[in-house]
């Protein structure tokens, strides 16, 4: 019987002993992102991008109501445009807006263009975390995820589609105007609809805006910690901002690697707080019960 025991103690040790090898040596889910480069190149040219970026604009104000509070938008855009500055699309025009939902969720369309909820904002506990979803949105379009979605799209899935989608943009006779191809892209999801991969690579990209922009990139596993509490807790509240994306679990072990093998200290130094997000924070309305709104997936 004791000899049973110490075998199946001496087996439990070897398991154990052989996860944690495997967790050790498993892949880094972020190696892939390392080398690649960014451009518009097999998608729109940048500046059909951006003209199709404002249509698209135009529609998300049909759907959605956006706060006017000066203050409030002044400060998220401020952070969203450092954040901008320090990643690799720094020379497109930034925008960024605040919309008055309740629900807990972010996204981002085309040409620059970077969303947050009210109650995304309502959850977040210092700047560093604000940011780092900022920065992860930002990522989607330096990563050119909404093009890459677009094309894949079964309508608009060729590179005749994308220049279907050109013609459209420039005011040519191949299709439906820009309003309605605008229209039909958020309708479709098509803007939003991000591979887990692509979330994952927005996060990797994120990370080190955060990082090149002075912020602690502890912020960024908080945030993904603070996900993760409300998804298990208020799983109402959440919008599809988790739904669509790895759990938020794995995206914190994702950044807690990622800073232990090549950012290592980051997480104990850079900006964490400021006065400006206790007093926005403080200041920020309470979201509407009842917003109108589409289902981006950011």
């Amino acid at each position: 019987m004791k000899s049973s025991f110490r075998y199946q103690v001496l087996i439990t040790f070897a398991l154990l002993g052989f996860s944690l090898v495997n967790t050790a040596f498993a892949q880094n889910p972020y190696d892939k992102f390392r080398e690649r480069r960014y451009s518009n190149e097999g998608y729109l040219s940048e500046a059909d991008e951006m003209k199709l970026g404002d249509q698209v604009h135009a529609e998300v104000l049909k759907q959605m109501r956006l706060v006017q509070d000066p203050t409030i938008n002044n400060y998220v855009t401020s952070i969203g445009r450092k954040l901008a500055r320090n990643s690799l699309r720094p020379n497109i025009p930034w925008q960024f807006y605040v919309v008055d939902d309740k629900s807990v969720n972010a996204f981002a369309t085309l040409g620059g263009k970077v969303y947050v909820h009210t109650g995304l904002l309502a959850v977040t506990q210092n700047e560093a975390q604000l940011a780092s979803v900022l920065g992860h949105e930002i990522g989607h379009i330096v990563g050119r995820h909404g093009l890459e979605n677009v094309k894949r799209a079964n309508k608009y899935g060729t590179l005749a589609g994308i220049a279907q989608i050109a013609g459209a943009v420039l005011g040519g006779r191949t299709g439906a105007s820009i309003g309605e191809l605008a229209g039909n892209l958020i309708a479709g999801g098509y803007l939003m609809k991000h591979s887990r991969d692509a979330e994952r690579e927005a996060d990797y990209l994120g990370l080190y805006e955060l990082d090149r922009s002075g912020y602690n990139t502890a912020g960024m596993v908080q945030m993904f910690e603070t996900l993760a509490q409300i998804s298990q807790s208020q799983p109402n509240s959440v919008g599809s901002i988790l739904a669509s994306h790895p759990p938020a679990a794995e995206r914190a072990q994702n950044t807690r690697r990622e800073i232990g093998d090549y950012l290592k200290g980051t997480d104990a130094r850079g900006i964490l707080n400021t006065n400006d997000y206790n007093r926005i924070k403080g200041s920020t309305p309470m979201p509407a019960d009842k917003p109108r709104r589409v289902r981006p997936r950011g």
